[in-house]
């Protein structure tokens, strides 16, 4: 049975609904076919929002890095230390999770400018967080990269489930996270210290 007619089509429509298909299906399931069978319209009445599959496709990957670099945002809100480390990584962790063909699909942005922008956004929220251990200027950047790639290749295995042989990966991912903040923690005379930070474990739902 064809979906039923959308009374009005506009971008935001398009755009989450596109969403869902990717959500659903996959993401080479996204064609202006499949997403005109989905709103219940012709497919040529797509082009009068977005201007092709190759746009539409950019712009869904932009809205996830956006998307994922505002929750990460608003998770360290306040927050600083192992704590913030530990929401930023949550939050991170958590929308690759919910969103995994959207994720993976971002990390094929173009590096064009507004990409950049929105990486920065992220960015940024690792910034603020790494700071407050008190690293400095010239630290700061491999830092970040260092934090990136952990949640990256973390969240990349779980979604591709090549650890499922882990039986309890909350808790691999704390320690990790926690092994990750002992580096960064410092005495007195600067030098970094064993964190006495014990992992934590949390015990949540984290997929439908």
């Amino acid at each position: 049975m064809a979906a039923p007619r959308v009374a009005r089509l506009d971008l935001e429509l398009v755009m989450t609904t596109a969403e869902q298909v990717v959500t659903d299906r996959g993401w080479d399931s996204l064609t202006m076919a499949a997403l005109a069978a989905e709103l219940g319209v012709r497919p040529p009445s797509l082009y009068r929002h977005v201007d092709s599959l190759d746009a539409l496709r950019a712009a869904l990957r932009m809205r996830s890095l956006v998307e994922l670099a505002e929750e990460s945002r608003a998770a360290v809100m306040g927050k600083s230390g192992i704590d913030g480390l530990r929401a930023l990584c949550n939050a991170y962790r958590a929308y690759a999770q919910k969103h995994p063909e959207r994720y993976l699909a971002q990390m094929r942005l173009p590096g064009d400018e507004a990409a950049r922008a929105a990486g920065r956004r992220l960015g940024e929220a690792g910034y603020a967080v790494l700071a407050s251990f008190g690293l400095s200027e010239d630290e700061l950047p491999v830092a970040t990269a260092q934090l990136a790639a952990l949640l990256h290749g973390f969240a990349s295995l779980e979604i591709a489930q090549t650890i499922d042989w882990v039986t309890d990966a909350d808790a691999a991912f704390d320690s990790l996270v926690d092994l990750f903040a002992s580096g960064l923690v410092r005495n007195d005379s600067g030098q970094p210290v064993q964190s006495r930070q014990q992992p934590t474990t949390r015990r949540k739902e984290r997929r439908a």
